[in-house]
């Protein structure tokens, strides 16, 4: 009888380490899923408070304006970087704790590489330049970061993956737009930003919920008792 109680210790000690590992990957992928929402508000409800101070004011043809506006967003996404660790999970995948630091870097070569590459062509795809960079980078980011991270098990789902792909494939229709009016291509760049973010958000948390569901089926199927003989 001892060696039963013995075994069915050993079972309980099981399940919880399988729960707690299946806790911080869903939190972990909950967290990617919060953040694509959370950096996605903040980019979009940023420039469109530029868009109406530069028709308050009549500034929309002066460069040195959309300059200062793309320079002011720096800190605001610092800040918002720091509101955003402060208010989620503290859960961080190891993956993501020895390469997040590239993140930045990506972010900064491929928008500055996308801006000169711009500059040799229409000043109509200044409007939406960003759009396709933001493409680049986060796929970029997946390959670097994501993807180990998700082979390891220690996230459920890819969402860089998914909007990254998904803003490249829909590039083509920014910049069509941009080519018409740089207005009209700026709009609906952003628009589509916002949408890809959704879907990325949604995969995420389709992942986070099946990683847990996942680990409920197992723990509703049977249980074997001990060895014979223990």
């Amino acid at each position: 009888m001892a060696g039963a109680g013995e075994w069915q210790g050993v079972l309980e000690a099981a399940r919880l380490s399988d729960l707690a590992e299946r806790m911080r990957k869903y939190f972990a992928t909950v967290v990617a899923a919060y953040s694509f929402f959370f950096y996605g508000t903040a980019a979009a409800s940023y420039w469109l408070a530029v868009v109406a101070l530069s028709l308050l004011f009549e500034t929309g043809d002066d460069p040195r304006f959309w300059v200062s506006a793309l320079l002011a967003m720096i800190p605001l996404l610092v800040l918002a970087g720091f509101s955003s660790g402060a208010a989620r999970p503290k859960v961080s995948p190891k993956t993501w704790q020895r390469k997040g630091r590239l993140v930045s870097p990506i972010f900064a070569v491929i928008f500055a590489s996308a801006f000169l590459v711009t500059s040799a062509f229409s000043p109509a795809l200044y409007s939406v330049a960003w759009y396709p960079a933001l493409a680049a980078a986060l796929i970029l980011i997946h390959l670097f970061i994501e993807r180990e991270a998700y082979s390891r098990g220690e996230v459920a789902a890819r969402p860089f993956l998914v909007s990254g792909v998904s803003a490249l494939v829909t590039s083509p229709l920014a910049v069509y737009a941009a080519l018409r009016h740089p207005g009209a291509g700026w709009m609906l760049a952003l628009s589509l930003m916002l949408a890809t973010y959704s879907v990325a958000a949604f995969v995420a948390l389709k992942g986070a919920a099946r990683a847990l569901e996942a680990g409920g089926e197992r723990e509703s199927g049977e249980v074997r008792g001990p060895p014979e003989g223990g």
